[in-house]
């Protein structure tokens, strides 16, 4: 049933508004800090008017044990949550605060009472913990069993990530860039405004994910994300000086990770390529957006790296055998490119790893290149003097890909600036 709003609620919102007008901003309206909320259940009152900036508007859902759960979008430090109560000042609400860094297993951070005494906002503090995702369970109300919060916030600062594993507890190779950009597979991969699929993704029991495409490319934008009107150039020369194609965080100096299991394949000569250093591939602006280094393992088990310096122009190193078939076994598979300096001028580093029993720990290197700028390219149809000059700048997406595979699960994606 749906729940009516009182007279001192109505002078709590305007309360509110007058502090808005005089510039003094109240947690949960300056920022939740929360990317995307879910629930379980609601009256019409959706979980989205827990953070749309409004103490008139809220979530409601009938029932002991209902929730709210909000993604931070990475795994932070968190320390605190703020809830502004649908009628906090008429009631008191038994609740718990529970946090996780994966979505799949939840810390108990907070049991306790609400204060009943303020519709406003009141401050639920532990002891800092990473945590990307925030979970509130509401077991009633000292009124009746309905769970209402009008908005919360999360107080957070950047994490201090696990020692050499990521967030799935993945092994890292090379230590991240302070500050640097850095992408992981979300909970729920399909509210990700960073990551595009391109096609129908679905979740598996296991909480992988499956594809079912004969040709992939899953898109992942930085933070500052992607738009080819703010490139202001594809001169190779320049876009070498300068180090970027769109922006200063452009993927460059990047460890990418990701698992997958072959299911059915069309031609297993085919393969998965994780590639980054350019923007879209596509014959516009002559196709000099789309450069790439990509990091090619093939479906029977070869490995070896492409060059594309433009969109379509590829240079290949030899083959070489990484490991056994792919088809029905979990694999991981890094690419890790990284600048380096080749008597005295910048050449790019290629690496290729695998985890050929998909433990995240046991990393095997199967290919080693530098591309120091002898190797193949065309470099001049966009404008570079040398025509197998190295691509030693960033682009604004990394792209996981793959042709010929038409059922195919995927997990523990990550991208990450690494230190050069």
């Amino acid at each position: 049933m749906a729940q009516s709003h009182p007279s001192s609620w109505k002078r709590h919102a305007t309360t509110t508004s007058a502090l808005l007008l005089l510039g003094v901003a109240t947690p949960a309206l300056a920022a939740s800090g929360f990317t995307a909320v879910t629930a379980s259940g609601n009256d019409g009152n959706p979980p989205s008017a827990t953070i749309d900036g409004n103490l008139t508007t809220r979530w409601s859902s009938d029932g002991v044990g209902q929730w709210l759960r909000g993604d931070l979008g990475s795994v932070k430090s968190l320390s605190a949550v703020d809830i502004a109560w649908h009628r906090g000042d008429e009631r008191t609400n038994t609740f718990v605060i529970a946090t996780s860094t994966d979505g799949a297993t939840w810390s108990t951070a907070v049991s306790k009472t609400s204060s009943g005494t303020t519709a406003n906002f009141e401050r639920y503090a532990f002891t800092a913990r990473d945590a990307r995702y925030v979970r509130v369970t509401v077991n009633g109300n000292s009124v009746n069993t309905w769970a209402s919060i009008a908005e919360w916030a999360a107080i957070t600062s950047a994490a201090t990530p696990t020692s050499g594993k990521d967030r799935f507890g993945v092994t890292q190779l090379y230590p991240s860039k302070s500050g640097g950009e850095a992408w992981t597979l979300a909970d729920n991969a399909l509210a990700d405004a960073r990551f595009d699929p391109q096609n129908p993704i679905t979740r598996n029991s296991d909480g992988s994910w499956k594809m079912r495409d004969p040709a992939v490319r899953m898109s992942v934008f930085t933070s500052t994300g992607y738009d080819d009107r703010k490139i202001p150039t594809y001169d190779r020369d320049v876009l070498a000086s300068r180090g970027y194609m769109q922006a200063a965080n452009d993927w460059k100096n990047i460890e990418m990770t990701g698992f997958v299991k072959v299911n059915a394949v069309s031609d297993v000569k085919d393969n998965f390529a994780w590639y980054a250093r350019g923007g879209k591939h596509n014959n516009d602006h002559s196709g000099c957006e789309g450069s790439s280094y990509k990091a090619g393992l093939h479906y029977d088990g070869r490995a070896r790296w492409e060059k594309e310096t433009w969109h379509v122009s590829y240079e290949q190193t030899p083959y070489v055998t990484a490991t056994a078939a792919l088809k029905g076994r979990w694999m991981g598979f890094k690419a890790v490119m990284r600048n380096v300096t080749v008597s005295g001028q910048t050449a790019v580093k290629l690496e290729l790893y695998v985890n050929e029993n998909a433990d995240k720990v046991t990393w095997k290197k199967a290919y080693d290149y530098t591309d120091a700028g002898k190797w193949g390219g065309d470099a001049g149809h966009c404008g570079g003097a040398v025509a197998g000059m190295p691509i030693t700048w960033g682009g604004p997406i990394a792209v996981f890909r793959w042709d010929n595979a038409t059922d195919v699960d995927f997990k523990w994606l990550s991208v990450r600036e690494i230190q050069p």
